[in-house]
C-alpha cells in the first residue's frame, strides 16, 4: 500500500512520471535571485547592504532624536546634514547629487518638513530650481549636537575594531565602485525596458 501511494505521488494527473524538483527548490534557502554561485554571492552582499542601510538610517534617526524633539527619519537627517555641509546654501539638485538621489518629490517633501521644523530655510530666487537651502541657527545647533553625540558614540566603537582604518578605506573604494556598477546596470535595465519587442 505504501508503495502504491509513493508511485501515485510521483506521477502527474495524466499518468506521466513527475519531474524531480530542481536543486534550487530543494535546497533550504534557495530562491529566484540566487540561481548561480555569482548570484548567491551577490544576494548575500545585497542582504548585508540592506541590513547595513536599515541600521544606518535607524541610527541617524535615533541620534537626531536624542538631541532634538522634531521627529525625523534617517532620510530627513541625511538631507539636513547635507544642507549644513560646508555651511554653504545648496539647491535641491545639489542635495540630490550629493546623496545620489533622483527622487525629487521625496527630497522636496523632506526640505519642506525641515523648513516647517525651523531647521533649514530658503534663500534666493522664487524659482523652485534656483531656491537654495541653508541651516537656520536652530538647525546649526541641532547638527552640532548631533555631531557631538556621534563623535562620542561611534568612533570609540570603530577604534576598538582591529584594523578598522585600513579596512574602511578598502571598503569605501569597493562601495564606490559597486555604486557605479549599480548605476550602470540601471541604465542597461532602462534601455532594455524601452527596446521594441521583436
Amino acid at each position: 500500500m505504501k508503495t502504491t501511494r509513493k508511485t501515485a505521488r510521483n506521477r502527474t494527473a495524466d499518468g506521466a512520471k513527475a519531474k524531480k524538483p530542481s536543486a534550487i527548490a530543494e535546497r533550504p534557502g534557495g530562491w529566484h535571485l540566487a540561481r548561480t554561485e555569482t548570484e548567491r554571492q551577490l544576494s548575500d552582499f545585497e542582504f548585508r547592504l540592506e541590513r547595513l542601510a536599515q541600521a544606518y538610517y535607524r541610527w541617524k534617526a535615533a541620534c537626531l532624536a536624542a538631541v532634538c524633539d522634531v521627529p525625523l527619519t534617517g532620510d530627513d537627517v541625511a538631507v539636513l546634514n547635507v544642507v549644513r555641509m560646508g555651511d554653504e546654501p545648496k539647491r535641491l539638485s545639489e542635495v540630490g547629487q550629493l546623496l545620489n538621489r533622483v527622487d525629487v518629490p521625496n527630497l522636496q517633501y523632506a526640505t519642506r518638513k525641515l523648513v516647517r521644523a525651523g531647521l533649514i530655510e530658503t534663500e534666493g530666487s522664487s524659482s523652485r530650481k534656483e531656491t537654495r537651502y541653508r541651516a537656520t541657527a536652530t538647525g546649526h545647533a541641532v547638527t552640532e549636537a548631533y555631531a557631538a553625540l556621534r563623535a562620542q558614540t561611534l568612533p570609540p566603537m570603530l577604534d576598538a575594531l582591529d584594523g578598522w582604518a585600513a579596512k574602511s578605506e578598502t571598503a569605501s573604494t569597493h562601495l564606490d565602485l559597486i555604486s557605479g556598477l549599480y548605476a550602470q546596470a540601471a541604465q542597461v535595465a532602462i534601455t532594455r525596458r524601452h527596446q521594441p519587442e521583436g
